[in-house]
C-alpha cells in the first residue's frame, strides 16, 4: 500500500509538471504575418472595424507580427468562411473575422453554408450597433417626421434579404415603412456609396462605418439619423444603443407607430433573431484545435489592447468603449450562434420568401 501511494504521488507530480510545461509553452510570432480574413468588400462596417482595431492588437501579440487584412467577399460572406473551415491551420496565423451575415446564414440554415461555428474558438468579440439614417432631401429631421409623411418614396441599397440587412428590412416591415430595396450590393460600403451618389435615400451602417463615414455628414446636413436597432446591457435587457443614446431604439419607434408596446409574431421573430445574434456581432475565430498557448497569447493581447492609451484616444471613439470583449465572453457569444428557436427560423424563412421570393 505504501509503495502504491508513493507511485501515485510520483505520477501526480509528473502530470502536474507536464501540465505546467504545456501551460508555459511559449508563442512567438516574430517575423511572421497574421492574416485576418474579412468576408466583405473594403469600406463596410466589418472592414472599417478590422482596419481600425487589428493593427493595435498586433502590437501586443508575441513578437509583434505583421498584420495583413484580406478581403474575401462573396456568397453572403459564406465564401470566406467556407474556405476557412477547410483550409485554416490551428497555428494562430490565420484568423477569420465573422460578422452578422455569417451568423444569420448559419442560424437560418442557408444552403450556401458549409461551416460550423462549433468547430471554431473565439478570440475576441465586438458588439456593434446599427443606425438607420436618411437624406435631407426628404425634408425630415427625425423618425417621427418621416413616419408622419408616409408618401415619401424610400429606396434602400441592400446586399439581399438573407444578409444581415434582414434586421433592417424586417424592422421597416414592423414599422409599416414602405421601402423599395435594390439588391446586389457587395457590402454595406458599396450600399453607402449608392446612397451618397443619390441612387438611394435611406441607408444603415454598423457603428464603426457610421462613425467613420456618416457621422461627419450630420454636421453638414447630408445625413439625418433616424433610429438605432438598440442594444443589450449586461443583464440582457433591451436598451438604447449606448453609442447613440439620443436615438430611439426600434421598440420605441414601434410604440410610436402602433400606440402600444411591441408584440406579435413578427416582433418576436425579429427580437429572437436580434438577441441570438447579440445585435450586429463580430467575432475573431480560429480552428477548435488551436493550442491553449495561442489562445492565451491572444487573450493577453486583447487585455493589453484595451489599456492602450493611443487606442483609447483614437479608435474607441469609433468603435465604442464597451464594444470589445476578450476570450471568455467571446466564447460565450460564439456558443449563442445556435440559440435560435426552430419556430423563429421557420417564420423568418417564410417571411423572406413571401416578401422577396428567395429561398434559404
Amino acid at each position: 500500500m505504501k509503495r502504491f501511494t508513493q507511485r501515485l504521488l510520483i505520477s501526480l507530480c509528473f502530470c502536474a509538471t507536464a501540465a505546467t510545461a504545456a501551460e508555459d509553452e511559449s508563442v512567438d510570432f516574430s517575423n511572421k504575418t497574421i492574416e485576418f480574413i474579412v468576408p466583405y468588400m473594403p469600406g463596410g462596417g466589418t472592414d472599417t472595424w478590422a482596419r481600425s482595431v487589428l493593427p493595435y492588437l498586433g502590437r501586443y501579440l508575441p513578437g509583434q507580427p505583421k498584420i495583413l487584412i484580406s478581403n474575401v467577399p462573396g456568397g453572403n460572406a459564406a465564401k470566406a468562411a467556407n474556405r476557412y473551415a477547410v483550409q485554416a491551420k490551428p497555428d494562430g496565423l490565420s484568423v477569420l473575422v465573422t460578422a452578422a451575415s455569417n451568423h444569420l446564414s448559419y442560424l437560418l440554415g442557408d444552403s450556401r453554408v458549409r461551416y460550423d461555428f462549433s468547430q471554431w474558438r473565439a478570440l475576441l468579440a465586438y458588439r456593434a450597433g446599427v443606425v438607420v439614417y436618411t437624406s435631407p432631401k426628404l425634408g425630415v429631421s427625425n423618425i417621427q417626421e418621416l413616419l408622419d409623411k408616409p408618401d415619401k418614396r424610400l429606396i434602400l441599397a441592400s446586399m439581399g434579404p438573407t444578409s444581415d440587412d434582414i434586421f433592417v428590412l424586417l424592422a421597416f416591415d414592423l414599422l409599416d415603412i414602405d421601402v423599395s430595396a435594390i439588391f446586389g450590393s457587395r457590402g454595406r460600403g458599396s450600399a453607402r456609396k449608392l446612397y451618397e451618389n443619390g441612387d438611394a435615400n435611406i441607408d444603415f451602417q454598423t457603428t464603426a462605418a457610421y462613425m467613420a463615414y456618416v457621422k461627419p455628414q450630420e454636421s453638414t446636413g447630408r445625413a439625418i439619423p433616424l433610429f438605432s436597432l438598440g442594444a443589450f446591457d449586461e443583464e440582457m435587457n433591451y436598451v438604447r444603443d449606448p453609442m447613440f443614446p439620443e436615438l430611439p431604439n426600434l421598440a420605441e419607434v414601434y410604440t410610436y407607430v402602433h400606440g402600444q408596446a411591441p408584440s406579435g409574431e413578427a416582433w418576436q421573430a425579429w427580437f429572437s433573431l436580434y438577441k441570438a445574434g447579440r445585435g450586429s456581432l463580430k467575432l475573431l475565430v480560429v480552428p477548435k484545435e488551436t493550442s491553449s498557448a495561442v489562445i492565451a497569447a491572444y487573450e493577453n493581447a486583447v487585455r493589453l489592447l484595451k489599456k492602450d492609451p493611443e487606442f483609447n484616444d483614437s479608435v474607441v471613439n469609433l468603435v465604442g468603449q464597451h464594444g470589445i470583449v476578450g476570450v471568455k465572453e467571446a466564447e460565450f457569444l460564439l456558443k449563442m450562434r445556435t440559440a435560435l428557436p426552430e419556430e423563429t427560423r421557420r417564420w423568418i424563412s417564410a417571411w423572406i420568401y413571401d416578401h422577396y421570393q428567395v429561398r434559404l
